[in-house]
């Protein structure tokens, strides 16, 4: 009879703390671009190139959430030097970077449709430099962690869907990957579930 008792109390107090959650949706899954750059050349033609993403977000309170977004880059330089017995020597660079971030966020109170926040956390990078040239190829992986502040704004069409305007700034440059850049912004759409 006892442990009845406290099961039924235990139940009444879980669907106390479920009915007193406020109805809007606690996740967010978001997909970005950034960093684009349209590039052309008449021997060529015209090359498009941005990084990608996507974000994983949840609402703690309404006003503090946690983050963690991973994004996939890729640059590629070319040069030209010159070899031993005085001909050129073109070389390609690929460095394919994959920066992870988590962050946590203070969200502002508005009354209309755009809602900032303000956050900071952690980027993590991980590197794989290439090299191809007529002389030599290698590889080289390299990682970094650096802190980072971050903000923006959302613009909430509906309830469950919003465009995202996202801005980070890397704190310091403990041991930086070549082709991550210090401040990063991205564009893209929320969708809230």
């Amino acid at each position: 009879m006892r442990k009845s008792i406290v099961i039924a109390v235990s139940l009444l107090f879980v669907a106390s703390a479920f009915a007193q959650q406020h109805t809007t949706p606690a996740n967010t899954v978001s997909v970005f671009v950034s960093d684009v750059s349209v590039i052309y050349s008449s021997s060529s033609g015209t090359n498009v190139d941005a990084t990608y993403g996507a974000a994983f977000a949840h609402m703690f309170t309404n006003r503090v959430s946690a983050e963690l977004s991973v994004m996939s880059r890729r640059v590629t330089e070319s040069a030209s030097t010159f070899g031993p017995a005085g001909q050129p020597v073109y070389a390609s660079f690929t460095n394919t970077l994959y920066p992870v971030d988590a962050t946590v966020s203070y969200h502002f109170f508005t009354d209309s449709r755009w809602k900032p926040y303000l956050g900071g956390g952690v980027r993590y990078v991980s590197g794989t430099f290439r090299n191809t040239s007529q002389l030599n190829s290698y590889r080289v992986s390299t990682h970094s962690i650096d802190p980072e502040i971050s903000g923006g704004v959302l613009f909430q069409f509906r309830p469950a869907l919003g465009l995202r305007f996202d801005a980070k700034q890397v704190i310091g440059r403990s041991g930086t990957v070549a082709g991550d850049a210090a401040f990063t912004g991205s564009v893209g759409l929320s969708f809230r579930f």
